[in-house]
This record gives C-alpha cells, structure tokens and sequence, in this order.
C-alpha cells in the first residue's frame, strides 16, 4: 500500500469515475484501475461495487474513505512544512552573552543552517551589561544573555540556568574553606564586569551582603578571568560546567561560599516592536538545541523565572 494507491482510491471516489480520476492525477485509466485492484488486494475488501457503472463505494470503501482523506490532508502539510522552511528568508542581528557562546551557540548556528538555510544571522558576541544597551538602542533584533528587561517593551523567555562559582588556584593564600561575603571584599578579585555591571541574584547577592572590592581585576571574558586566575592572580566568578576538568586536575579550586549564589538565569529577549515571527523562530530554534543537548546528557530541561541576572 502507498500513497499512490490512496491518492487514486480517494479521487475515484470523489469524481465518481476510474475515467475521472485518470484525468484528475494525468494517469491512463488502465493505471487507476490497477492501482486500485492492488489497493484492495493489500487490505483485503472491495472498495468499489463493479456491478454499477459509476465508481459507487462498497459500505468498506466508504468506511475507508475519511482515512483516505485524512491521509492526503496530512501530506499536503508535511509537503507545506518543507516549502515552509524553503521560504524563510531573513537576517537576524544576533547579541549572545560569551557562556552562550562557548556552550550552545556553535549547535545553534548548524541547526539554523541545516533547517533554515536563507536565514542569515550577524553575531555580536559580548557582555551582558552591553547587549543590554544595544536592546534599548534598537540596534540588536534578539538576544541570549542574562539581561532582566522591562515586560512593556520587550517579550523576554528563560531558556536556560547555569551554575557559577567562586574559584581561584589551590596554592592562593589566605583563602578560607568557606568564602563570606566580608572575605570576599578582602581578597584579589578578577572579574569581567565592574560591581554595578552584574545583574540579577549576582548583584544581589553583592549588595545584600555589602560587597565592595578593594583588590580588583577587570577583564572582558571568562578565559582570561580563569587564566589569570589558574595563575594564582586572585579569584574569580565563572560556569562550572567549562571549568570542571580545571577543578578535577586540581587547576582551579571551587570555594563555598556562605551564601551561595543563585544560578544565572539566561533568556531569549526580542523588543514587542518590530519584533517579526523569525525572530521567534530563531527563540524556537534555540530552546530546541538547548532540549536536545539536555536529552542527550539525560537531564529534563526546565527553565525557571525566579531570578534574571547579567554578567
């Protein structure tokens, strides 16, 4: 059984005719009558009653005749779908925070080539703090960053949360096994954003517990933070899950601290004006990868709204 022999059972049906329905699907009549001989030997009943000369269904073909349609229906979407992808054509001005681009960003962008392939994205990878400033200024059409963003202007989605830490090399001294946020302000510091630069449950956590570096370091991305800091230049504040191998070779040194911070919220943010469905597509796009990458490590991905931060 396959799709040629319903496509021709169901327009016999629908035209009346064998004749009908060879000129319908451009097929000689001898075709259509084969193909429903053959359609009817598969499963094994009379759909059409030869005793009459119109093409009349059997009580079993009409029984079969709202699948047969459903059938057709289904392959006129799936054929949709394809023409679909087809014709999205567009260019998207795309800000990522730098963790996204050293997790997700590269299977982001092979999974929008391979499914979207008129879909052109410009990248501007960079602090939160400055994709922040580019959303306002119109000047990005989506971002993924862990910048917390006005509902009345822009549609933000979390998409993913992600542990940070404390580290620094095993041989610093006066590091404690616990770091307090009063030790903290008495320690070198390498961070990638000045205090008021941080966001969310990060900024929070710097505030709530009056937090002021005397001893800092300020440098623009996670490497060289955690270079300098496997040098034993001061502590830093980066993702766990880029530095577990460092930890585990015993590079770097995960510190407690007293409170732990929350985990970085990162979101899917589009302004409400101009914002056009590619955008959402691209949103879409995104939360598949990060589902497919969470299903092959065996995690259930679920995304939560309690906290939005910017590193």
């Amino acid at each position: 059984m396959n799709h040629r022999q319903i496509e021709t059972f169901y327009w016999a049906a629908r035209l009346g005719s064998f004749a009908q329905a060879a000129l319908r699907l451009n097929a000689t009549q001898s075709a259509v009558s084969m193909r429903i001989q053959e359609l009817e030997a598969r499963i094994g009943v009379p759909l059409f009653d030869r005793s009459q000369r119109t093409a009349r269904l059997t009580s079993q073909g009409a029984l079969l005749m709202p699948h047969a349609e459903e059938i057709l229906l289904a392959s006129d979407r799936f054929l949709h779908a394809v023409a679909e992808k087809e014709e999205i054509v567009g260019y998207i001005k795309l800000g990522v925070a730098e963790i996204v681009a050293l997790t997700w960003l590269p299977a982001l962008i092979r999974f929008v080539r391979q499914t979207y392939p008129r879909l052109q994205l410009e990248l501007e990878v960079s602090l939160s703090h400055l994709i922040e400033e580019k959303l306002y200024a119109g000047s990005l059409d989506v971002a993924f960053a862990a910048c917390e963003m006005p509902q009345s202007r822009f549609a933000s989605n979390p998409i993913e949360m992600i542990q940070f830490a404390w580290m620094c090399a095993p041989e610093l001294p006066t590091v404690p096994e616990v770091l307090t946020p009063q030790r903290l302000s008495e320690l070198p510091v390498i961070a990638t954003s000045r205090e008021w630069q941080f966001r969310g449950s990060t900024l929070s956590w710097l505030t709530t517990n009056d937090v002021h570096f005397r001893n800092l370091t300020i440098c623009n991305t996670f490497r060289t933070a955690a270079s300098l800091a496997i040098a034993g230049l001061g502590l830093a504040y980066l993702p766990e899950q880029l530095y577990r191998e460092e930890m585990e070779t015993g590079r770097l040194r995960r510190l407690s601290s007293d409170p732990e911070p929350s985990p970085l919220q990162i979101y899917s943010i589009r302004p409400l004006s101009g914002s056009t469905p590619t955008h959402l597509l691209l949103e879409k796009a995104a939360e598949a990868v990060l589902a497919s990458q969470a299903n092959n490590r065996g995690e259930i991905k679920r995304p939560s709204t309690s906290s939005t931060e910017t590193l």
